[in-house]
């Protein structure tokens, strides 16, 4: 769960250095460009195409195809949001960065969004 506080306070500033100057504005697993609609095709990289000439929505279902806008995020890598060196971070768009925290997402829906911070108090409970 996201909370403000949990980020350094320059964390805008670090974001922005990574997804427009490093990254050039394009997912860096699947290069997938940030704001552009494109659906997925398959599994290859890049795995998505742009959505057709003169189509705008940020969802959208044209012949059975559904189109996404892409929004980039950025991920820490080693899931520590207090390590912001920029080897940690990498420019994701949101299929990439939920492929990444799956295994946290999967948690959180297990045991409930406190299971993390609580974790030790649960394993000595009587």
């Amino acid at each position: 769960m996201f909370t403000k506080e949990e980020y350094h306070p320059k964390w805008t500033l670090i974001s922005r250095l990574i997804r427009f100057k490093r990254a050039h504005n394009k997912c860096e697993w699947c290069w997938a460009p940030n704001g552009k609609c494109i659906y997925r095709i398959g599994k290859g990289s890049p795995d998505w195409a742009l959505m057709p000439e003169g189509h705008e929505a940020d969802t959208l279902d044209l012949d059975g195809i559904k189109f996404t806008t892409i929004v980039l995020t950025v991920a820490h890598l080693d899931h520590d949001k207090s390590n912001n060196k920029f080897d940690n971070l990498a420019a994701l768009c949101q299929r990439c960065h939920l492929g990444h925290d799956i295994d946290e997402h999967i948690m959180n829906r297990k045991y409930g969004r406190d299971w993390k911070e609580n974790q030790f108090s649960f394993a000595f409970k009587d």
